[in-house]
């Protein structure tokens, strides 16, 4: 079974999860009671729940997340555009993973964490190649 390792921003491991493969990221986040935002519950409508895969970067990703990190881009939200950022909710964890959660739960600004999440992608997904550059430094 696949190990997701949570690590903070200086890549120290916070956590470690054991996850049946083919279970959704968010979802073993959540289970997980790992800090991570996730406003619209997990349906590609926010951005949220995004994640940097620092180890283990998926070669497919959602239709549905290409085209709203392609109108983030658009509109000058260049954080969007790296191939290891990924929507939490879009994503199956496959193998080994090390993951970074971009944002956390702040009562500031975030009235809850977020919705309960479903066990599978919505909007059922249409997948995508994803091409990791090699100068990029991230392929395993």
């Amino acid at each position: 079974m696949p190990i997701v390792s949570v690590v903070d921003f200086m890549m120290k491991v916070q956590k470690e999860i054991t996850v049946e493969k083919g279970t959704k990221l968010l979802k073993a986040l959540i289970d997980h009671d790992t800090d991570i935002v996730h406003t619209c519950g997990g349906i590609a409508k926010c951005t949220t729940c995004r994640v940097t895969i620092h180890k283990g970067v998926p070669t497919k990703k959602t239709q549905a997340q290409h085209e709203r990190f392609e109108r983030a881009i658009k509109s000058g939200q260049s954080q969007f555009d790296h191939p290891a950022v990924f929507l939490a909710c879009q994503v199956l964890v496959e193998d080994d993973m090390t993951v970074s959660v971009s944002e956390t739960f702040n009562s500031i600004i975030h009235d809850s964490p977020g919705k309960d999440t479903e066990d599978g992608i919505t909007p059922d997904p249409v997948w995508l190649d994803h091409e990791v550059p090699d100068w990029w430094g991230i392929k395993d």
